[in-house]
């Protein structure tokens, strides 16, 4: 896919208002779509200004009718939260709410302390990964046929009549979320986004592994997004961009990420895993991100929410790659 679209993702800490507020200013700035994440907890602090956790899902459907062209999804869905036909069934109804604008995104899962408090099993990281790729066959069953058949290790439906089926066909698209080779696999199998969280160079290793293993397959990528979710901040001096990164830094969630592949250390990693700089320096970011092969970039929400902030970006930033 040649065309790179630009999205706003994230939604710790806002309530319903702040919801509304930012799904209409993505839409009045351009903004190709809106994925709020799905966890039932604040994971990583700093991320919001306060602990409040909507329904991801739930607020989506709700927010369709408040809005006219933009896409509504979720970075990801936790497959862990819902048996998939519950999510084929609530996704399928973002679809028909929306009138064929909804995105599909699905992930393994990954906060060991959110599972644990909120009583939820927590497999080895493998048996997630099977477990993601077992409840897409799911919901593509379910999505496609009538009725709907699988027999899997985790996953059982017999002739499960489902309908009415979504408005987008064949389906929504899938958005698989996940760095990891096992993860690849299945965005390979399944996924038309394959969404990541990982410095640049990372990115770019993952994107060409990718290309790799889908001609091995001879599987056909021509309109295939590779998508990465960056926070994003405009500055006037490096001793302001210094001082974000030292704020990311002591908010790095060291259980989920680790310093990747080809970076001397940890600042390193944090400051080439976003977007920073005067309008410029992050035209220029985006170019070495597009050239690494990402077409779909999904904005960190910024809190407290600023349409100001998404309105530059869009017209200063989002202009020069239309």
């Amino acid at each position: 896919m040649d065309k790179t679209i630009f999205s706003i993702g994230g939604s710790s800490g806002l309530g319903w208002e702040s919801f509304l507020q930012v799904c209409k200013g993505c839409e009045d700035s351009g903004y190709f779509a809106f994925y709020p994440s799905d966890h039932l907890m604040t994971v990583q602090p700093g991320k919001g200004p306060s602990p409040d956790r909507l329904d991801a899902l739930t607020a989506m459907a709700a927010v369709s009718g408040y809005t006219k062209r933009l896409r509504m999804g979720v970075l990801v869905a936790n497959n862990l939260f819902r048996h998939p036909v519950m999510t084929a069934k609530i996704f399928n109804t973002i679809d028909h709410a929306s009138n064929g604008r909804a995105e599909f995104g699905l992930g393994a899962g990954w906060s060991e302390q959110e599972h644990i408090v909120h009583g939820f099993p927590f497999p080895r990281p493998s048996e997630r990964i099977e477990m993601l790729d077992e409840a897409l066959e799911v919901i593509r069953a379910i999505w496609t046929d009538e009725p709907a058949s699988f027999d899997g290790k985790y996953y059982q439906i017999n002739e499960a009549p489902q309908m009415p089926k979504p408005v987008q066909k064949p389906y929504p698209p899938i958005i698989v979320g996940g760095i990891s080779a096992r993860t690849m696999k299945v965005a390979l199998k399944h996924a038309d986004d394959w969404d990541q969280i990982a410095p640049l160079r990372q990115v770019e290793r993952n994107i060409k592994s990718f290309k790799i293993e889908a001609q091995k397959i001879n599987r056909n990528i021509e309109n295939m997004r590779f998508s990465v979710q960056v926070p994003f901040d405009f500055v006037k001096s490096k001793s302001e961009a210094d001082n974000i990164i030292d704020r990311a830094l002591a908010n790095f969630n060291y259980g989920a990420h680790k310093v990747a592949e080809g970076y001397k250390d940890l600042r390193e990693h944090v400051a080439d895993s976003r977007l920073i700089g005067n309008v410029d320096e992050i035209i220029e970011q985006v170019g070495n991100w597009k050239a690494a092969g990402v077409n779909h970039f999904v904005l960190t929400t910024p809190r407290p929410f600023d349409q100001n902030i998404i309105e530059k970006f869009m017209s200063k930033v989002g202009q020069a790659f239309l």
